[in-house]
């Protein structure tokens, strides 16, 4: 079995605002995962040394009841950060009832500050949301408290430097994810093909950045001007080496970029946290 920091677990793959360059997230796939089978995945993923677990989706605040899975998964002994994965819509209005749930830490999904630009992307979510979860998080104490980012080529990439600005100021993270460019780019609602920028050259908008000493196999870390917050990236090498989820039908991704996951569905939907473990140690 690989080593793992963290577990991520989608609650859920309902997603009401899934992003424009995400198009397996187009689908009607409602799944949803119980608050006792969550539960038992945390506890077997904690069992075999995993003491991370990350909720994602979709979007794990459509879940029907996302405040009971967060206090279930955090109760799981010897559990040291829960954290979510969100597109922050929802969160404002929850933040204070989650934290109080268990929730440590939160990654906010944010490709642009142009408002004109988030709606093109996300098909008409509201920014504003978005942007008063980064601040409720950090007024909650949160830690981690990200932005998780995706650059696109003549779209969003004037905005890169305005995220450094932002770690300058703020104690909240940066984490630019690389994807990969495959043969004809999709397109736009305007017709305009989509292509993602490298992480090299990302990299090369942040000149004098520090390297911080690797903490995480998934995410690079450093420092700009000794900002409050940090700048991260995972490249296309980490994204397909490092993570692991779980879905919520019950499939095993080994990394970001599994396109092939095991089905350990039976040991999931047994709600045996024993049957869970034995899947995770002969799939990871």
């Amino acid at each position: 079995m690989k080593e793992i920091r963290e577990l991520r677990i989608q609650v859920t793959a309902k997603n009401s605002f899934p992003r424009l360059y995400d198009p397996e997230l187009f689908s009607d796939d409602k799944s949803e995962m119980s608050i006792e089978t969550a539960a038992a995945v945390a506890k077997a993923a904690v069992s075999l040394g995993i003491t991370r677990i990350r909720l994602t989706g979709g979007e794990p605040l459509e879940h029907s009841d996302i405040l009971g899975l967060v206090k279930a998964v955090k109760e799981t002994e010897g559990l040291e950060l829960l954290s979510m994965t969100t597109n922050g819509a929802l969160f404002p209005k929850k933040a204070k009832e989650l934290k109080e749930a268990g929730l440590d830490s939160v990654d906010v999904l944010l490709d642009t500050y142009s408002e004109e630009k988030f709606i093109y992307l996300t098909g008409g979510a509201p920014i504003d949301e978005t942007m008063d979860a980064l601040e409720a998080g950090v007024r909650l104490g949160m830690k981690p408290v990200r932005i998780q980012a995706t650059i696109l080529e003549g779209i969003n990439d004037p905005d890169i430097l305005n995220f450094g600005q932002f770690t300058l100021n703020e104690p909240v993270d940066v984490v630019f994810l690389e994807r990969e460019n495959r043969g004809e780019a999709p397109e736009g609602e305007d017709g305009k093909k989509i292509r993602f920028m490298s992480t090299e050259n990302v990299k090369k908008k942040f000149k004098g950045m520090v390297k911080i000493p690797a903490q995480d196999p998934l995410i690079e870390f450093g420092k700009w001007y000794e900002g409050q917050g940090r700048i991260g990236f995972i490249d296309l090498e980490r994204a397909s080496n490092a993570g692991a989820e779980v879905t919520a039908a019950g499939f095993l991704k080994r990394s970001l970029r599994d396109e092939d996951p095991a089905d350990i569905r039976e040991a999931v939907a047994s709600g045996d946290p024993d049957q869970i473990r034995k899947a995770l140690e002969e799939n990871l």
